[in-house]
Order: C-alpha cells, then sequence, then structure tokens
C-alpha cells in the first residue's frame, strides 16, 4: 500500500505542479472549459494505474516459472532505519489523517443537512431546482446530491430579475454537469492523498476553475451590459463565500479578479478536444507511471518472458549491518506459494551467496508480502533479491554475465 502511495503522489503531485505553474498559459490557450476538464487526468491516471497492478495478476497462471528480481540497496536501507519511522507507523499515520478527512466530510454533511432542514423557500423566481432561503447563507450554492437544492441569501431578492437569473442558471448549471458527485470524488481522492501539499493547491484550483468553467457558459451568450450587471453579483457575493466539500461556492474574492477578466473572452467547447486533452494527459502519466515500477524491478535477459504476478505489498529486507561494514553485495533466491487470500507461505531458500549472510533478512521480509486474492493461489513461485551496496550510475551501461 505505501510503495503504490509513494508511486502515485509522485506521479499526481507531476501533473499537478504543470496544472498549478502553467494554469495562466493554460486557460489563456486552451479556455476554461478545456482547463476544468483536464484535471480529470488525475482519476484517469489512478484508475489506470489500478488496472496495470491488477492486470498481471488477474492473467496469470497458476504456476510462475519466471524468476523476478528485486534490488535491495544498503543506502536506502540504513536511510529508512535511521531517519524515517517503520512501515507499519507510517500507514497507521496515513490511516489517521484519512479517518479525519472522513470524519471531515461527515460532519459537514449533517450540518448541511441541518440548514436545509431551517431554510424557507424561496419564491420570487421560477426554477427547474428548489430553491430555498437561510440567513447563515453568505453566498448562493448548490447542495445535495441526490435531492439537489439551491440555497440563497437573504436578501438575493434584492438583486435584479437577470441577476437572480443569471446567478441561478449558474447553479443548475454544476447540477447538470454532475458537480455535486465530481467534487466528491476529488475530495475522496484528497483523502487518500491528504499528506501530500500539493494536492491541496490543485484542489483549490480546481474548484476554482470549475466556477470559471460555469460562468464561461452562462455568460457566452450575455451582452456588455448583461456582463457588468453579473459582475457586481459576483462581486456581492465574493467576500465571505468558503470551499465546502458537499456544495459549490459562487462568490469567491480570491479568484474575482480572474473571473471578470475571464468573461471578456470567447471560450469554446469541444466535447472531443476536451476527451483528446484528457486521454493525452493521462496517457503521459500512466507511461510514466510504467517507468515508476520498471525502475524497481529487473528482468534475466536469459528468462523466457511469461506472465507475471506481482506483489501489492512488498517489504524492503534489512540491509545486515556486518555486510554494509564489509562492503559485500549477494542475493538470495526464494520459492514460496501464494494462498489463496494473498499471503505468502512455505518459504525456502533455493540458493543464495554469499551463502547465510542474507538469507534471514530476505525471508523476514518475503513473510510479510502481499499479493491480489485469488480462488487457486499459486505454487513454488520464485523470486530473487539482490543485495547491493550502491546503485550503478545511470550513464554506466551494465551487462548480465551468467556461467552457462
Amino acid at each position: 500500500m505505501l510503495n503504490w502511495l509513494m508511486e502515485q503522489t509522485i506521479l499526481i503531485s507531476l501533473i499537478c505542479a504543470i496544472l498549478l505553474v502553467g494554469h495562466k498559459q493554460i486557460l489563456k490557450l486552451f479556455g476554461a472549459h478545456h482547463t476544468y476538464a483536464l484535471w480529470l487526468a488525475i482519476p484517469m491516471l489512478l484508475l489506470g494505474s489500478a488496472i496495470i497492478h491488477l492486470v498481471p495478476n488477474l492473467l496469470s497462471n497458476s504456476r510462475i516459472i519466471q524468476l523476478e528480481h528485486y534490488r535491495v540497496l544498503a543506502d536506502r536501507t540504513l536511510a529508512d532505519n535511521e531517519l524515517f519511522l517503520s512501515a507499519p507507523t507510517l500507514l497507521a499515520i496515513w490511516s489517521l489523517g484519512l479517518a479525519f478527512m472522513l470524519m471531515t466530510i461527515a460532519v459537514h454533511a449533517v450540518r448541511l443537512k441541518q440548514l436545509i432542514n431551517h431554510s424557507s423557500p424561496f419564491t420570487s423566481i421560477e426554477t427547474r431546482l428548489p430553491v430555498i432561503q437561510h440567513q447563515d447563507i453568505h453566498s448562493p450554492m448548490l447542495a445535495g446530491l441526490r435531492q439537489p437544492k439551491i440555497i440563497v441569501p437573504y436578501g438575493f431578492e434584492q438583486l435584479s430579475i437577470a441577476q437572480q437569473t443569471a446567478v441561478i442558471e449558474h447553479e443548475q448549471y454544476h447540477h447538470r454537469r454532475g458537480d455535486i458527485g465530481v467534487n466528491l470524488i476529488a475530495f475522496a481522492l484528497l483523502s487518500i492523498f491528504w499528506f501530500n501539499p500539493i494536492c491541496w493547491l490543485a484542489y483549490r484550483r480546481f474548484r476554482d476553475d470549475q466556477e470559471l468553467a460555469c460562468d464561461a457558459q452562462i455568460t457566452a451568450s450575455m451582452n456588455t451590459d448583461e456582463k457588468i450587471a453579473y459582475s457586481r453579483a459576483l462581486l456581492t457575493y465574493s467576500q465571505q463565500a468558503h470551499i465546502g466539500m458537499l456544495h459549490t461556492h459562487y462568490g469567491n474574492k480570491n479568484i474575482l479578479k480572474e473571473r471578470i477578466l475571464q468573461m471578456k473572452k470567447q471560450h469554446g467547447k469541444s466535447t472531443l478536444a476536451i476527451i483528446g486533452l484528457t486521454l493525452g494527459l493521462g496517457f503521459s502519466g500512466l507511461m510514466l507511471n510504467q517507468q515508476v515500477q520498471a525502475g524497481d524491478k529487473h528482468d534475466s535477459t536469459h528468462t523466457v518472458k511469461k506472465q507475471q504476478i506481482h506483489p501489492l505489498t512488498r517489504v524492503e529486507p534489512k540491509y545486515p549491518k556486518a555486510a554494509v561494514e564489509a562492503k559485500q553485495n549477494g542475493f538470495v533466491q526464494l520459492e514460496f506459494d501464494i494462498k489463496k487470500s494473498g499471503a505468502v507461505a512455505n518459504i525456502s531458500v533455493i540458493k543464495s551467496s554469499p551463502k547465510g549472510v542474507f538469507d534471514k533478512q530476505a525471508v523476514k521480509a518475503l513473510k510479510q508480502w502481499t499479493y491480489k486474492k485469488s480462488k487457486q493461489g499459486a505454487k513454488d513461485v520464485q523470486v530473487q533479491l539482490d543485495f547491493v551496496i550502491d546503485e550503478p550510475a545511470a550513464d554506466v551501461e551494465r551487462i548480465k554475465v551468467t556461467a552457462n
């Protein structure tokens, strides 16, 4: 689990950094609709990564002949022992953070339900969705996944009919586009990667891009006077609005200037372009994902490539201190069975060099590996752990020499 989280957080951070740093140019080049759609690349990347991890297990047969190799670096192991917490401790900290995020959204849902229950109907304008009013609301919002409602603050009736209509249409477009459900998915991903500050910045930018795309849709057919009136409505509700996980936020003082300036531009919206851009960015992320995984293990050039299974959880063995002090390299070849539950059993050492130096740590680590659950399990799976003091430089050619 921790290995997967680390792999994905690197790739997600890269994509988020591209969208955040280049946001101004991306928005200028592609427009609000396409910029908002680009955020779909992140869940697509995670979905693709999950498929990549699962497909080898789904397609594999019950007996694995190929011997898989994994490197165990002395410097990496020593750094983990000296500077970082153990894997179970890190997993516990991550779980506590995830639980806190889920508890936060549960509390928010309860408060939002109470607010809706104590609201009064707003009947000054006819709409497709129910409109209610509450004194504690400072900005119009769409709330509710199964029974969506538009909530407006007291004093909303003081706006002109044209302004009221535009604001309501803005929230109804959120509903037609399914933004409440999308926001829940975004917050779920943020909950998984809560430890990554770039994800928090990206979540905020994603929600702001959501509002920009809605503005682009609503103001596309407005004339200059109508856009000015709409801007005044934005100004009225931009001071105290906040981002909520289960509702939209019409007003936002942080991007008020950006929203008003975007009204002067034409924002094209092509479904094919949106799909193409999103698939392109997601595919690039998947290619990077495969390279990250490929860098963590290597196959023997003299082994016939066959279907493989890969561990879902792989615990790194500790490099024996005596071997570090003696600057010893070595390897351990192990054979084991995989239970139906995915647990490892019946571990035996086939071959090791130097004999007995790395065997104990290799077996201890392998006992903690887990694989995907299956109906048959697997017998006589083989793996080789290569213990290496220093990783060779990237520009050094590697040639594996074996005895015939």
